[in-house]
């Protein structure tokens, strides 16, 4: 089984939320992370002091475009000297009615397929020549949104259900060089779940299995597991406190 001992691990939109406890756990495992931020320079500065170990690297850099994947992943790569994993965990949405067809706008729609689908396609074709070489680990940050019919807007449900379809089409095209796995958590209480209400977050929890949402330590904690089982690859895994069932 390979162990995150010293790897190299890029981390896309890792200053906070999810991202952010991504790269803690990858440290304190003893890999050595490249933290990728859009505009959080200060807080992602604060994160990567926090960090154990040392030779982790700050990558500043747009997600959403093609020419800015490619940046993000060429700095990441220059910084730690190669990559044997990429988080793929930006993402986008709109907070929106299901019940109105003309809540999301076409440009909308757009900006949230580019950001939850084409964004994730960019990197791995950005990473793909370095995470061949290394026999390294792609993980896709998904939803149970793209599981279900659920989420903030149907908009942003479609995206991520494309998402994982894309998760598993890149597992069967990378193999057997490149393992990619999706995840697919339920609600955590992020800076991201600001836009739901105290009744939606009410509604999720009671219809969790396990009565609560999904802790980020214990979905950051499934990254762990992906990168370092070298037997895993083309699934999708859900924490999501038993919300789908």
């Amino acid at each position: 089984m390979p162990s995150l001992k010293g790897k190299r691990v890029l981390v896309v939109a890792g200053s906070r939320g999810l991202g952010a406890e991504i790269v803690k756990q990858a440290a304190e495992r003893g890999a050595t992370v490249a933290i990728n931020y859009a505009a959080s320079k200060e807080r992602a500065e604060e994160l990567c002091k926090s960090l154990p170990g040392s030779g982790h690297v700050l990558v500043q850099g747009d997600a959403f475009t093609r020419e800015g994947c490619e940046s993000i992943v060429s700095a990441a790569t220059n910084g730690l000297g190669g990559l044997d994993a990429v988080v793929s965990n930006q993402g986008y949405t709109k907070f929106a009615s299901w019940t109105d067809l003309k809540s999301v706008s076409d440009e909308e729609w757009l900006k949230i397929l580019n950001a939850n689908i084409m964004s994730h396609l960019w990197v791995i074709q950005a990473a793909e020549e370095q995470l061949r070489a290394n026999k390294g680990s792609f993980l896709i940050s998904a939803s149970v949104a793209g599981l279900y019919t659920n989420g903030s807007s149907m908009a942003y449900s479609v995206s991520k259900a494309g998402l994982i379809h894309l998760s598993k089409g890149l597992a069967k095209s990378l193999a057997p060089d490149i393992r990619v796995n999706a995840i697919a958590p339920g609600l955590m209480l992020t800076e991201w779940a600001a836009g739901f209400s105290e009744a939606q977050v009410k509604l999720s929890t009671d219809a969790a299995l396990l009565k609560k949402v999904s802790d980020v330590p214990d979905v950051a904690a499934a990254y762990m597991m992906l990168m370092e089982n070298g037997s895993i690859t083309g699934e999708v895994l859900e924490i999501s406190a038993g919300l789908g069932h």
